[in-house]
């Protein structure tokens, strides 16, 4: 009685599966015992007296937490949380219980959604009425962007990447995945059967479950993942991802009223839809890239780098850069009470890559303990004499194999390490952080205690004190990035990789309405680029004539 297993009546006859149950729970008790200094000082801040009363202050009287799971509901369309892959992890203890207002709706579907994720990629393909996204654009989007190679989900075993068959559209073999746009094969000759439900995209594909959700994608899931897309031509399009719950809801038209929209990614995505008839944030073949379009309230997001570090005057988070700005204060992101440098991406962030027209590109992204890891390779500028190589062994133009590394070759190209990619750039990474526990204390110190972040905050005191799962006091109040491994993406990279303030994007093209829009942007940016430098060489001749006119006395 001792423990937080009083929670649980025991039989007086105890099963193995019982003694098993206890054994989860002991565990549980004693995973942590003590709050680290910033979620003392959250607390201190909010002048709450413990987690406790933190939990009773996220507490609404027509949201009471934590939510009552629909267990029914779930195993209809919620994805398997036992894995299949050895060494991928077991999310039955892992549902979220505290934070996004949907999880109260909907006869409990949503509540108690798990950390499966996966792929969607949008287009503007003719297939059915014109989605917002796609509206007004050029005739040569909806005909020839993208051009996709194949589409392939990977899940983290602690050692390797392992291909995901079920989440994977491309020619799969024993070996692995392939598939090339101009041959048919690929991504092309299976996509018809990852039709999903278009909207704002005209047309959209995904892996989801036509059937009972346990039955379809499992979709990747701690201890990390990674999706890869490669294509031929990718200048404008979205690949982006949901809760594969909420991919199944959507797919199968949301019979219980909800698609569960309560965690987005948007690794690369094209902006048209994002206000439409307003001039985009970048030019039409700039993809951008956000982790905060939604919130759930158990996997916190970092948004701008001076609220990620509590407005304070030193860098404290994320931890892996702390050493690099400590030697180098004057560098790009290391400043955040100064800079104004929106972490998340969006609108006023600058995470985005310029994609040239048909210029092949192979894109990976990463999630694990550090964050969303977003890299991309030009196959046909990467490696001298070939044509199809990445930076990441086993991961090429036109196909991948069946496991790879746990991460690439490191980026060494400078205008790779920062964001506001070019788009002749022949390899780049750019990372939206996450927040470990001790940095969503810090993170939610400087907001209301409200469902979002006194939930982040929450979550992240139930993960230091081991009181998260099963019999613990705060069960379903998660940090999910707690979970999840570092599988050591860093190369020692300079925090630019993170964003650099808009006052340093020297965006000199204007591609981004309706009257200039056109599939030959870069052909544009390379005359204005010529007639700059023209001008810069014209001004620095006057200044050197000047200067032989002035007279030394």
């Amino acid at each position: 009685s001792q423990t937080p297993c009083h929670c649980k009546l025991w039989p007086a006859i105890m099963t193995p599966g019982h003694w098993l149950s206890v054994l989860v729970c002991l565990a549980a008790a004693s995973a942590g015992s003590e709050l680290g200094q910033e979620c003392k000082n959250y607390l201190a801040v909010k002048g709450l007296a413990d987690p406790a009363a933190l939990a009773a202050a996220v507490q609404r009287p027509d949201r009471p937490a934590p939510c009552i799971e629909n267990a029914s509901a779930q195993a209809l369309y919620a994805p398997n949380p036992k894995p299949a892959i050895p060494g991928a992890t077991d999310t039955t203890h892992l549902s979220c219980r505290y934070g996004n207002p949907t999880m109260w709706k909907h006869c409990g579907v949503c509540c108690g959604m798990r950390p499966h994720f996966n792929w969607i990629v949008g287009t503007c393909e003719e297939t059915q009425g014109i989605g917002q996204f796609c509206a007004k654009l050029p005739k040569c989007i909806a005909d020839g962007s993208p051009k996709i190679n194949y589409v392939a989900a990977y899940q983290f075993d602690g050692t390797q990447f392992v291909l995901m068959d079920e989440s994977s559209a491309g020619d799969i073999s024993a070996s692995g995945i392939s598939g090339d746009f101009r041959q048919g094969t690929g991504f092309s000759s299976v996509k018809s059967k990852f039709r999903w439900r278009g909207g704002d995209w005209t047309t959209k594909y995904a892996a989801w479950a036509r059937g009972r959700g346990t039955d379809g994608p499992r979709g990747v899931t701690p201890p990390a993942g990674m999706w890869i897309l490669s294509a031929e031509n990718f200048y404008y399009g979205a690949f982006y991802m949901l809760s594969q719950l909420g991919i199944n809801l959507e797919g199968q038209g949301q019979p219980t009223g909800t698609n569960c929209w309560m965690w987005e990614l948007d690794p690369v995505e094209g902006t048209a839809g994002w206000a439409p008839g307003h001039p985009l944030p970048g030019n039409l073949n700039m993809v951008y890239s956000t982790d905060n379009a939604q919130a759930s309230g158990c996997m916190p997001v970092s948004y701008t780098s001076k609220q990620a570090n509590g407005f304070m005057s030193t860098f404290q988070f994320p931890e892996d850069f702390k050493a690099f700005c400590t030697a180098n204060p004057s560098e790009p992101g290391c400043r955040p009470w100064q800079e104004r440098i929106h972490w998340g991406g969006g609108k006023q962030g600058t995470q985005r890559f310029e994609n040239l027209w048909d210029e092949p590109y192979v894109f990976a992204i990463v999630v694990d303990a550090k964050g969303y890891w977003i890299y991309r390779w030009r196959p046909t500028a990467y490696s001298p004499g070939s044509d199809v190589l990445t930076g990441w062994p086993g991961v090429e133009r036109f196909k991948a194999r069946r496991t790879l590394p746990a991460r690439p070759n490191p980026v060494k190209d400078a205008r790779g390490l920062r964001t506001d990619v070019a788009g002749d750039v022949a390899e780049a990474v750019i990372l939206q952080p996450s927040l470990s526990t001790e940095a969503s204390c810090l993170r939610s110190s400087v907001e209301k205690v409200n469902w979002q972040f006194g939930s982040n905050a929450l979550g992240a005191m139930a993960a230091q004190l081991g009181e998260a799962g099963p019999c613990g006091r705060w069960e379903g109040a998660q940090n999910w990035w707690a979970t999840f491994a570092d599988t050591s993406q860093n190369a020692g990279y300079p925090p630019s990789i993170m964003g650099v303030e808009n006052s340093t994007m020297a965006e000199v093209l204007r591609c981004n309405d309706v009257e200039t829009f056109s599939c030959s942007c870069a052909s544009k940016r390379r005359e204005e680029v010529l007639q700059q430098s023209v001008r810069r060489k014209a001004t620095e001749s006057e200044a050197a004539e000047s200067q032989e006119d002035v007279v030394v006395v």
